[in-house]
């Protein structure tokens, strides 16, 4: 699909610091993936070196202005030095780990400034490659509150770090150490299992392994 045959899509430009990539073409592929899960065009990678220029972002912007793109989508803030801000004075920013939007400044008046959202069918959703290590741990970190049999993410990141001996599950279900505090858990309801079978025997076989 190229940009002749959706003209009325946004257009998105990505950016890589080189010194902040390890896996270019893993960061360089994932940037390629949300852009088309978002249904952005993207017009181009820009990839730079720590001293390529003397003020990156400034150049990245400018590429962006001269482009007329929408959206910069990055592997993640490290990409900008953890500070959305400048960049949402001239477009919006996508940032692949964690998969959030912050949208250009005065785009919607009532929203407050840099604050991200969420994108949509990403931040829940299985991974489309084998996960890297450090993106697990991210994963787990971000994703804090999610059961992994709700959150396909987060059952990839644990899994993997179960397989890979980063994490011990616990023996006791957070359940049981709640009663044998003598506190009260809230009733269970109806559970859907969001998560594919596959995916759930991973869990189990990490579950299991962990037993005494």
């Amino acid at each position: 699909m190229n940009e002749k045959q959706h003209p009325h899509r946004p257009r998105a430009i990505g950016y890589l610091r080189t010194d902040l990539s390890p896996y270019e073409t893993h960061d360089t592929e994932a940037i390629r993936r949300l852009a088309r899960q978002q249904h952005h065009t993207l017009v181009y990678i820009v990839r730079l070196g720590p001293d390529s220029v003397p003020d990156a972002i400034g150049h990245v912007l400018d590429i962006v202005r001269a482009t007329a793109t929408t959206t910069l989508i990055i592997p993640d803030l490290a990409h900008l030095e953890n500070h959305p801000g400048r960049v949402c004075d001239t477009c919006d920013l996508m940032t692949v780990c964690p998969g959030q939007l912050w949208m250009k400044v005065g785009t919607n008046p009532h929203d407050a400034p840099h604050e991200p959202i969420w994108l949509p069918e990403v931040w829940h959703s299985e991974p489309d490659t084998r996960l890297r290590i450090a993106d697990a741990h991210r994963i787990m970190q971000t994703h804090l509150t999610c059961n992994p049999l709700d959150c396909p993410r987060k059952a990839a990141a644990f899994a993997l770090l179960v397989e890979t001996g980063k994490l011990v599950p616990a023996s006791r279900s957070h359940r049981e150490r709640v009663v044998s505090r003598g506190l009260a858990y809230p009733p269970v309801g109806p559970t859907t299992f969001n998560t594919s079978l596959a995916m759930l025997q991973r869990l189990h076989t990490g579950l299991t392994q962990a037993q005494p």
